[in-house]
């Protein structure tokens, strides 16, 4: 059809004249009708040889799209990433991560999602999301916890507030307190109580909130003082509230997550290349490169 001699045809193929007229002869054969209509060496399309041509055709180009497509997705030029993060992590390194992930993978798209740290789990064993950046210590045996960044526990106060001027804070330093704890679903929760339950120094808490933004706030309005945790380099307060560090230290790692298997995805797995060298550039001698 494209050059209209089996010659032409032949040298385009790179086999010889008589294998394209077999080749020719036998589809005719298999079809029950004639593609061509032989004139002395030319070869004039039939009309049902052009209705053939044009599904050919098409079904030809599908296969290159098919082909180009597995290529652009080898190289990583088509692709979509799910991910999920906490809060904290979405107002401070969220956005230097993702700018990096978009420099050196352009054509990837992302779709994040922004939920409390034990609802990460969730959308990562439901499939909802590839991938996971939270905060530690939190265990399931379906997934892998990929520590990347060390951080532990502050208290927050009130910049105006009487222990403002201590370097450190303990439990004592905190007896009936108004506090603001996490909600009760929280393990940080239950680690923070046992560090006051351990020296008995009882606390006011009224008020509870499942997120550290929701904390900060609450702290700055003058309702209580907190202990939030686990505080990484770069995190924002609120203005008027002032972290100091909390003793019994609560430590806790920044880490990535997702589903246990022999292998992780390549697209997730060139997010979290990135995200371990992002952090690794930003701060350093504060990461924490041991993996669980």
């Amino acid at each position: 059809m494209v050059t209209g001699t089996v010659t032409s045809a032949s040298n385009m193929l790179r086999i010889s004249q008589p294998a394209v007229t077999r080749l020719l002869q036998d589809l005719e054969r298999t079809i029950g009708y004639d593609l061509f209509i032989r004139t002395n060496r030319q070869l004039i399309p039939t009309e049902e040889g052009r209705i053939l041509y044009e599904d050919v055709e098409t079904a030809f180009i599908g296969l290159d799209q098919i082909n180009n497509t597995a290529k652009n997705i080898a190289q990583f030029h088509r692709g979509h990433l799910r991910l999920v993060t906490i809060p904290s992590v979405v107002a401070t390194f969220i956005g230097g991560i993702l700018a990096e992930f978009n420099r050196i993978y352009p054509e990837i798209s992302v779709s994040l999602e922004v939920q409390p740290t034990q609802r990460v789990f969730d959308y990562i064993t439901s499939g909802q999301c590839d991938i996971g950046l939270s905060t530690l210590p939190i265990e399931h045996p379906a997934v892998v916890s990929r520590p990347i960044l060390h951080g532990q526990s502050v208290c927050i106060l009130p910049d105006t507030h009487r222990l403002a001027r201590k370097r450190k804070i303990r439990p004592a330093d905190l007896a009936n307190e108004e506090f603001i704890s996490y909600r009760t679903d929280s393990i940080f929760r239950h680690r923070v109580d046992d560090a006051f339950s351990a020296v008995n120094v009882p606390r006011k808490i009224r008020y509870d909130a499942r997120t550290t933004e929701a904390i900060y706030k609450m702290v700055a309005a003058g309702l209580g003082v907190s202990v939030v945790g686990p505080s990484f380099p770069g995190m924002v307060l609120e203005p008027g509230i002032i972290a100091r560090p909390f003793e019994p230290a609560i430590h806790g790692d920044l880490a990535l997550l997702y589903m246990k298997q022999k292998k992780l995805a390549r697209l997730p797995e060139a997010f979290a290349s990135t995200t371990e060298r992002y952090i690794a550039t930003q701060f350093g001698a504060n990461q924490k490169r041991s993996r669980t």
